[in-house]
């Protein structure tokens, strides 16, 4: 059946205005239902650093549920990247829980690597650190993780609250890309990410772009929320 133009025009403006469709999306999901070095991701596989002589196995699994988790010893590293061409202007999200945490603050790593402007938020099971800066928070429970950098800006949220606001910068490094993972062999640490997810086309908010976890709740209803993103995953 055909729509006429000026009557699809409106039932779109209705929809947009109904369910707020967001102007940007993320580039880049990966589901935790594979490692992230799995060839069968494709396209989409992350490179892997790790200790010589081991494989991601050794220290990563994928639960039942589509997770995947890190038991890492400490005498082992192994965190994983993706090569970006440019990450001055970039949103960077992960949905995790971090159970137990000794050594360097990267033990746990969630960093955007950018030459000199390297920076990370180090994660711990009772509270988040970046550049000095802490925020207190029960880790061991799951929380939505955003990192955006503006330029020579860097603001994190937690469960889309803003609780950091920092100057870009860290350790210098030769790569640019986003990371996370094991990052010390010098640390020991327990943890899950359910997600990560990235854009590479600005640093938005969540009200410019709702976190991918909860975004769900718009469609499925809060009851059926936990069902409908473990069965998504599942189904990949």
């Amino acid at each position: 059946m055909r729509i006429p133009c000026m009557l699809l025009l409106t039932l779109l403006t209705i929809l947009t205005c109904v369910y707020e469709i967001p102007a940007v999306s993320w580039e880049y999901v990966y589901e935790g239902n594979k490692l992230p070095d799995d060839p069968a991701l494709g396209d989409n596989v992350w490179k892997v650093f790790k200790t010589d002589g081991i494989k991601s196995s050794d220290v990563c699994k994928i639960t039942p549920d589509g997770e995947i988790h890190i038991t890492d010893p400490a005498d082992k590293v192994c965190f994983f990247m993706r090569d970006i061409d440019d990450p001055s202007h970039v949103t960077y999200e992960a949905r995790l829980k971090v159970l137990s945490q000794s050594g360097p603050g990267f033990t746990v790593d969630f960093t955007l690597e950018d030459g000199a402007v390297q920076t990370s938020v180090y994660l711990y099971p009772d509270h988040i650190e970046s550049a000095g800066i802490s925020h207190n928070v029960d880790m061991t429970q799951y929380h939505i993780l955003r990192m955006t950098r503006d330029g020579d800006k860097v603001s994190v949220y937690i469960d889309d609250k803003k609780v950091i606001d920092r100057p870009a910068g860290g350790d210098a490094t030769s790569r640019k890309d986003f990371t996370f993972g094991a990052g010390s062999t010098g640390g020991a640490a327990e943890h899950y990410w359910d997600y990560v997810a990235f854009t590479t086309a600005g640093a938005f908010s969540p009200k410019e772009l709702p976190n991918l976890f909860l975004s769900i709740q718009a469609v499925e209803g809060r009851d059926k929320l936990a069902t409908r993103w473990a069965t998504l995953k599942l189904q990949q």
